[in-house]
């Protein structure tokens, strides 16, 4: 059995692509859709400067959290005792001295609903094509850029001794189990014939109900 290997991508490679592929969809979506999310990514580089600002909501949050959860827990008593009994044994990754899990979270929810919603951009000229890019590089270069520091800063908060020796000088994040020998090992036939089968049992359904994932014309 061959020894292993270790498949290290480095931080000013990843951040590249990841500029690379928000510019080409800034480009595509335009100068003021790609503003919007510059703003609210500004946002979170403010929590992220004052994390004391969130604080006071993340707690709210992690109390609201952990009571529903001792509510579950309890499956529906109303004996105090017991959920507070619950609601004291509950953790949650997130409070108002850590709240950089959950502003990971936050970034990740804003940025897939800032670039889920659909815009043809049809009536973008070329100089908001030209804006849109420009700003979907700085948005792209914001994203990684939260990401790495909420985890760092995460890390630094659940371990003392991170936190009293300083920021570290180089922090290096592994993939463990990476499958070899072919695009499909470690996939599994189940998940190849689920996925084939949902795409059969929607075209079928599309068929059957008239449905067109294409836009009607419209007459006249």
């Amino acid at each position: 059995m061959g020894t292993g290997f270790m498949l290290e991508i480095p931080y000013s490679q990843m951040l590249f692509l990841v500029m690379a592929l928000f510019m080409f969809v800034g480009a595509t979506r335009g100068w003021s859709r790609e503003f919007v999310t510059t703003c609210g990514l500004v946002v979170l580089l403010v929590l992220l400067i004052k994390p004391e600002l969130a604080a006071p909501i993340i707690s709210y949050f992690s109390k609201l959290i952990r009571l529903i959860c001792a509510f579950i827990q309890g499956r529906g008593t109303v004996d105090l005792r017991q959920l507070m009994a619950n609601y004291e044994a509950i953790q949650v990754p997130f409070d108002g001295k850590n709240p950089y899990a959950f502003l990971i979270i936050a970034l990740v929810a804003f940025v897939f609903l800032s670039y889920a919603t659909r815009d043809n951009g049809k009536n973008s000229t070329a100089l908001g094509r030209l804006l849109g890019g420009l700003l979907g590089l700085l948005n792209g270069f914001l994203v990684i850029s939260l990401v790495k520091e909420y985890m760092v800063k995460y890390l630094q908060q659940r371990t003392p001794i991170l936190t009293a020796a300083g920021p570290p000088a180089q922090v290096s994040v592994a993939v463990k189990g990476l499958p070899i020998g072919g695009p499909l090992v470690g996939v599994g036939w189940e998940s190849v014939a689920i996925l084939l089968g949902s795409a059969t049992v929607l075209a079928l359904l599309s068929n059957a109900t008239g449905l067109s994932l294409k836009p009607k014309k419209k007459e006249g």
